[in-house]
């Protein structure tokens, strides 16, 4: 067996050339991604301060956190955009935005609460980055590339070299569950999500360019550690269902949504009827004794309670309903005092209600479930307008956007501060390509330097 050092050091070398190599081969992307594309890596692994001294809690997390939104604002402001227009455009979700900061005055500890709220905002400001980019779609493209190049192979590392951190200990006293460098299973799987889509997406790429998609050792080799992940520790309970369901969905959608190229004007009432073909397949089932929910978590050899998540949704239901309207304020429910007011069957100190509708209603009541309601409906109307504009950008924007949508109803990612998939519902989610003032010359030789490169590429390969 290689030793665990060289191991460590060889996979850190290995990430680190591809990554140089992946910022030269990508001349049309602006060297001020690589903040949201930290910030992305930060999202799918633990605290900086874990790494240094083993505790969540540390001071190194915060600065680096407060570092990046400062260099991010500062590029903001540099940015040709018209904000009038992109605040206008985006009202729903930055309505939502003011909401949870006004919220942390009645949290029961408004201290602890203003210093929460930074993150969040932190989120938006990075996923404002990316869609002010030149070209959004590749900018989402690359961050999603460069932070799996790392965090993949540093989690198999840690897996199969260093499993104190690596691995935890089931709950359930089965075989310990692989997390790699996030905090449990259900994050390496949202991570691997990213992983898988992003090359994919490089393949699909690479074919639509004319280049041999199996000479694209990378995008394959990458591919294979994504799915050995997503496998988990071999058994059911080792594997994020939810993570493998969610991908299949993003990848089924963005195929789908392929078809309508040269129609996409059909793009929203398709949409329509799909979600009221869902919505009937559900009545049905209710009517013979069944539930969508049950069918799903039986394909995926689960109960019908998705490991006693239903108990805790009841649990989470009926203390939210001592603040019903405006909620106990942004993170001011997960306190010491609320594992008392949980049931016997919840017994595994959870930190989040394990649905994102339940954790924006606990903390923000129904006032942020409105407010979030409201933010996701004009966000999928803003995609589905601008498909017509820009098609393939527009339906990776619909694909992730549903994706997030349907992953919320088992695990919470909505407003959750530096959670993986909330900012990546916002770099989705939030649009400003039309008030963008890019030079035209640079987006012109932008484009041919990378063409350049990629022919460069392919001879090379020839």
């Amino acid at each position: 067996m290689i030793p665990h050092s060289l191991a460590l050091w060889g996979c850190w070398v290995f990430a680190l050339f591809l990554l140089r190599r992946d910022t030269k081969k990508r001349p049309d992307i602006s060297l001020a991604l690589w903040l949201p594309t930290l910030w992305l890596m930060r999202c799918g692994s633990r605290g900086i301060d874990y790494w240094f001294s083993g505790d969540d809690i540390g001071r190194l997390d915060p600065l680096v956190i407060f570092i990046l939104m400062t260099c991010g604002f500062f590029i903001l402001i540099r940015r040709p955009c018209n904000w009038s227009g992109v605040f206008a455009h985006n009202s729903a979700l930055f309505f939502f935005y003011g909401y949870l900061v006004v919220s942390t005055f009645w949290v029961d500890d408004p201290e602890n609460a203003s210093v929460k709220i930074f993150r969040p905002v932190g989120d938006l400001i990075m996923a404002l980055i990316v869609a002010t980019e030149a070209n959004p779609r590749e900018a989402i493209v690359t961050m999603f590339r460069r932070c799996a190049i790392l965090l993949i192979p540093m989690s198999i590392v840690l897996i199969r070299y260093f499993p104190q951190l690596g691995t935890m200990q089931d709950k359930h006293w089965g075989l310990d569950m692989w997390i790699g460098v996030t905090t449990h299973k259900n994050p390496l799987g949202q991570l691997c999500i990213v992983s898988a889509l992003a090359f994919i997406w490089y393949l699909m790429d690479a074919r639509r360019a004319g280049r041999r998609l199996k000479r694209q050792y990378l995008a394959w080799f990458y591919l294979a550690m994504t799915f050995y992940l997503f496998n988990g520790n071999g058994g059911a309970d080792g594997r994020s269902s939810t993570a493998i369901l969610c991908l299949l969905l993003a990848l089924t959608l963005y195929l789908a949504l392929g078809r309508f190229q040269n129609r996409p004007e059909l793009v929203a009432r398709t949409i329509v009827w799909g979600a009221m073909g869902l919505a009937g397949i559900a009545f049905i089932l209710q009517l013979f004794g069944s539930s969508l929910q049950a069918v799903v978590a039986e394909t995926q050899g689960k109960d019908a309670t998705l490991t006693d998540r239903t108990y805790l949704w009841q649990d989470v239901i009926r203390i939210g309903m001592k603040h019903p309207v405006f909620g106990t304020g942004y993170g001011g429910f997960w306190i010491p005092s609320i594992y008392d007011q949980l049931s016997p069957a919840v017994d595994n100190h959870p930190k989040e209600a394990h649905n994102g509708y339940l954790e924006t209603f606990a903390n923000l009541g129904l006032v942020g479930v409105g407010l979030l309601a409201l933010a996701i409906i004009q966000c999928l109307r803003s995609a589905t307008r601008a498909i017509r504009d820009d098609f393939e950008y527009g339906r990776l924007r619909l694909a992730l956007l549903f994706m997030v949508i349907v992953m919320n109803y088992s695990e919470a990612t909505f407003s959750v501060a530096n959670h993986l998939w909330w900012f990546g519902f916002l770099i989705v989610a939030v649009y400003a390509r039309p008030w963008v003032n890019w030079p035209e010359e640079k987006r012109l030789n932008l484009n041919e330097q990378r063409g350049e490169v990629e022919h460069e590429e392919e001879a090379a390969l020839a």
